[in-house]
């Protein structure tokens, strides 16, 4: 029995890590397509329209959706036990209050993709009848009239469902997709534009904007492309900083599943949200050894080395015996030259175990360094005793004076 249960817990420990995986894989995705996004957005607003469009496909193409992000994100709450959280993530909208309307919508799309579209389209027109100020169901009423080619309705209740909710994002485009079909593409601007300002990182709607603009010009109508560019380096809801910053909390080697990828390869904003992310977890537990030495990583990535130290040295006072740490801290003193404190601290490091061969090269080329011979030849051979592989230091140790 008790067999039984460590291959279930080892089971449950492998699939929270999958599932951190993947969720840093998606962050990853994700800053990297709102990276693109914007570059698209600058390079439309600077009338550069084949650039605009080949940046939006780029984004498109990382295919990081909110609603990946959203279920990957209750999954990882899950397995770190917060139950609630991930059942808030899990739901889609309160079925007490959009439930009829909301099976109407699936009852359509189910006849619709059973090829019998006359009885979808009965079946939406019945509940607008039941629910006459409901926006949705006038959105995908217009959007089935529109694929039946019966533009003329389907403009007319997608205005309608723009009367209702004025912001409703998916109405603005599909009403700019009629506008496109009976070549106005003036007013498809207009209409897009309003989308793209209420979603500023959505590759489609941004693409689409990007061809009615050329499309107008190339018409002759003076578009003033005003493409709104978010500044904000945020990309992660704050509501999401906060779950993910529990994840960490719990398991701080989660924030390996993004420094384990190589530097150049992740978009600086993951590295922002990241911090965020460890920023919000210390707030709740200051005494968190192992957070302090994992954002003292991230700053690192970040190029801020000063406050990288700072982090490490508060994780050293915290736990004496952070091995971690005092590695980081002996490659960070080394990177801003001050051997001799970096020295001090591989040397520690050693004393509480780390009996590494990369440690022993390290402190063999600070010893090197700094004129101590005996001491670099003694910390090369540790190496080599511990690797017999070891090219580097052997070369190392070749080098240095008989």
């Amino acid at each position: 029995m008790q067999e039984s249960m460590q291959k279930t817990s080892t089971a449950y420990a492998v699939s929270d890590a999958n599932v951190h995986a993947q969720l840093a894989d998606l962050i990853v995705r994700k800053c990297s397509a709102d990276d693109a996004t914007r570059r698209g957005l600058c390079m439309l607003n600077a009338r550069r329209f084949d650039d605009a469009i080949a940046s939006f496909n780029d984004a498109r193409g990382l295919g990081a959706s909110e609603e990946q992000l959203r279920t990957l994100l209750g999954a990882a709450c899950l397995g770190n036990g917060d139950y609630a959280t991930a059942a808030t993530e899990f739901t889609v909208a309160s079925d007490d209050e959009v439930s009829p309307q909301i099976n109407a919508i699936r009852a359509a799309h189910a006849l619709w993709s059973a090829d019998r579209p006359d009885e979808a389209v009965i079946t939406l027109r019945r509940a607008i009848k039941r629910n006459p100020e409901h926006a949705e169901l006038h959105f995908q009423l217009g959007t089935f009239l529109a694929s039946c080619d019966q533009l003329e309705e389907a403009e007319l209740r997608l205005t309608q469902a723009l009367s209702i909710d004025r912001n409703h994002v998916d109405a603005h485009v599909s009403l700019a997709l009629t506008c496109g079909v009976r070549l106005d593409p003036k007013q498809a601007v207009n209409l897009l534009r309003h989308a793209q300002s209420l979603r500023p990182n959505d590759a489609r709607i941004a693409s689409l904007l990007t061809h009615a603009v050329r499309a107008a010009t190339q018409q002759g109508h003076a578009v003033s492309v005003r493409a709104t560019v978010e500044g904000s380096s945020r990309v992660l809801p704050d509501r999401w900083i906060e779950q993910i910053a529990a994840i960490v909390e719990r398991d701080p080697d989660f924030v390996d599943a993004f420094l384990s990828l190589p530097p150049g390869s992740v978009n600086t904003r993951v590295y922002e949200n990241l911090l965020r992310t460890l920023e919000q977890a210390l707030q709740h537990s200051p005494e968190h050894a192992e957070l302090h030495y994992h954002c003292g990583r991230v700053l690192d990535r970040l190029d801020r080395p000063l406050e990288a130290i700072e982090q490490n040295e508060q994780a050293i006072e915290l736990n004496p015996n952070c091995v971690r740490a005092f590695i980081e801290l002996g490659k960070l003193y080394q990177q801003t030259n001050r051997k001799a404190d970096a020295t001090s601290r591989l040397e520690q490091a050693v004393r509480a175990g780390a009996d590494y061969a990369d440690v022993h090269f390290l402190l063999g080329n600070l010893y090197r360094d700094q004129g101590q011979v005996l001491k670099a030849k003694e910390a090369y051979r540790s190496a080599l005793a511990l690797n017999k592989r070891y090219e580097k230091a052997k070369h190392a140790l070749s080098a240095l004076p008989k």
